[in-house]
């Protein structure tokens, strides 16, 4: 099978007891194991999480180290769009299948719940877990119709040296010097006051004002010079993978300071932009499952849940579909950690009638954003870092991984001539192409790999976009199997959509209790912290859940720890100033008429 996880059964019927052995003993002698079951559990303790994504598996850490018996239960990959997926194509030697993936990994510096749950997972050799096995990407590129341009990622010795080599500041400086004079002052003026103006507002003008305005109107993008429109697009597409036209401000500019803060070392030392150092499954759930496992959870793959259950004004139980036939779950505790997408078909009259506020999930919007891995039969450095294809029609971001990975990549994974792996997402799949002339949405995967690949390597005048990177050095490819094409229709579907943190949203987006006693929801799209759907999101999710089945089951455990979003202590005396202007009708001292 093409899907790693689902063939993974072996692994929840005992195959992995080396691994859940090795993950106990490494735990027993290094401390990691975040809680002990010591803590007083109630009586009803048994949990059913419905779905083994971040969220999901989240929830379960969180519980089963507070004494819970948790059940995890998944219809077909255990890390949800997270994780890694084995590919079809030939393998050869021994060698593991190549990996491929939704999307690339990626860990901004101002995530606080990954880090730590990650850093409770024992890893073997690692003195803080799986989080060790992140590693810095010092710096960001962008490619363009012109020498593309590299620039480190925060102010950091290391990566000032990487973006200085002589051969990336030579292009640094030929794509400078065609940049600049297209760049708009006056305009870049605005946008620099825009967030300036966020920085000083306070947490009720955030929420009350900027929640409601959408980025593109935040920073004036109406009527600007289009190389300013171009450049706010590119960044908020590849940074935070959102469109500036549906993105409120709130969550952009929550990034956007978020980002600062880790420049700025204000985030407990973590590099502004962390990726793993091998394969999703191999570097991360791999171990998790493992850990997961050995502590108690039990695992069951190949579940389709149907219904829920409704008696005496709670969830009575959860009808499923296994290969072994239909069956029902029951438990004292529930927990959805499904997608936005897939929570309504589940919101029967019965549902709605205890919780009427769980309609507003169905006015959550989602879009595509899925990802294209290229093999490749050179590991020649292409950029030491992300990189954004500027021009791009479809919004490229990608990675060159095997730099950044601890095994040899031709020596692990293939067939022995794939030499590296340049994995992308595609951010907007409403456009056409360059080549196909289509948009992604209408295409079969042969020709989105086609297209994809002409337009990181070719610019919109036809001249090569990068040197370092030609049709001779494609091995291979594999698209985001979420990605289903019908040519009957000609257009495809999508099994893996991404929420979208739309203006005012915030108001319909639920927290992990709801008015049903034994049910809870988790996921990234609720209201976290981080206020975008990405992994912490998910993972702040699973441990809101958590925390309100502690509180609801009377439990006296510690609560799952959660982090506030981060702001600039340069700006405190200015945001206090801002409260009492906003309770006072006034404007931001800073937000001149717009």
């Amino acid at each position: 099978m093409a899907e790693s996880e689902v063939s993974r059964r072996s692994f929840v019927k005992g195959a992995a007891a080396g691994s859940i052995a090795v993950a106990a003993a490494t735990a027993a002698s290094s401390g990691l194991v975040g809680l002990t079951n010591a803590h007083a559990a109630p009586t009803k303790k048994k949990v059913a999480v419905l779905g083994g994504g971040i969220a999901g598996l989240t929830t379960a850490h969180e519980l089963v180290e507070r004494g819970f018996e948790v059940t995890v239960y998944e219809r077909r990959a255990w890390g949800g769009k997270a994780r890694s997926i084995d590919t079809p194509l030939p393998v050869a030697g021994g060698r593991r299948p190549l990996p491929g993936e939704h999307g690339f990994r990626f860990f901004p510096g101002y995530y606080y719940a990954i880090p730590d749950t990650m850093s409770r997972i024992p890893f073997e050799g690692n003195e803080r877990g799986v989080q060790d096995n992140l590693t810095e990407a010092l710096t960001a590129t962008g490619a363009q119709g012109a020498p593309d341009i590299t620039i480190p990622f925060a102010l950091d010795f290391n990566a000032i040296g990487l973006a200085a080599n002589p051969q990336r500041i030579l292009r640094t400086l030929l794509g400078g010097m065609i940049w600049l004079p297209k760049l708009p002052i006056p305009d870049l003026t605005v946008l620099l006051r825009s967030l300036l103006v966020y920085f000083t507002s306070s947490d009720e003008r955030r929420l009350g004002q900027w929640e409601h305005t959408s980025f593109k109107d935040f920073v004036l993008m109406d009527g600007s010079n289009p190389t300013y429109s171009l450049l706010i697009s590119t960044v908020t597409r590849a940074l935070v993978a959102a469109k500036e036209e549906k993105a409120s401000a709130r969550t952009i500019c929550n990034q956007a300071e978020g980002f600062l803060a880790a420049i700025l070392h204000r985030t407990d030392g973590r590099f502004p932009d962390q990726v793993l150092n091998g394969p999703t499954n191999e570097r991360w759930f791999d171990p998790w499952l493992a850990y997961l496992e050995g502590q108690g959870v039990k695992f069951q793959m190949g579940t389709d849940i149907k219904s829920l259950e409704v008696a005496d004004g709670q969830i009575k139980s959860v009808k499923a579909t296994t290969e072994s036939g239909d069956s029902d779950i029951e438990a004292d505790w529930y927990v959805m950690a499904f997608a936005p997408e897939q929570v309504p078909q589940f919101l029967s009259p019965e549902i709605l009638e205890l919780d009427p506020d769980l309609e507003r999930i169905k006015s959550l919007e989602v879009d595509w954003m899925n990802g294209i891995q290229f093999y490749l039969k050179t590991d020649r450095p292409i950029a030491p870092g992300h990189i954004g294809w500027i021009d791009s029609p479809w919004r490229l971001t990608g990675i060159q991984q095997g730099q950044f990975w601890v095994d040899k990549f031709a020596d692990t994974y293939g067939d022995g001539n794939a030499k590296d792996c340049l994995s992308l997402c595609i951010s907007d799949w409403e456009v056409p192409g360059q080549k196909v002339r289509k948009p992604a949405m209408e295409c079969s995967p042969e020709e989105i790999a086609r297209e994809v690949w002409h337009q990181i390597t070719t610019s919109q005048q036809g001249e090569p976009l990068v040197p370092d990177l030609t049709d001779r050095d494609l091995h291979s490819w594999f698209l985001d199997p979420g990605y289903r094409w019908d040519p009957a229709a000609g257009k495809g579907t999508n099994e893996d959509y991404l929420m979208i943190n739309t203006k005012s949203s915030w108001e319909n987006r639920p927290t992990g209790p709801t008015k049903i006693p034994n049910f809870f929801l988790a996921g990234d799209y609720l209201k976290t912290e981080v206020d975008l759907a990405t992994m912490e999101g998910a993972c702040e999710g699973g441990r809101y859940a958590a925390n309100a089945i502690l509180d609801a089951s009377g439990s006296d455990a510690e609560k799952a720890q959660l982090w506030k979003h981060p702001t600039l202590r340069e700006f405190e005396g200015a945001r206090a100033l801002d409260a009492r202007r906003y309770a006072a009708g006034q404007r931001n001292i800073l937000d001149f008429p717009r």
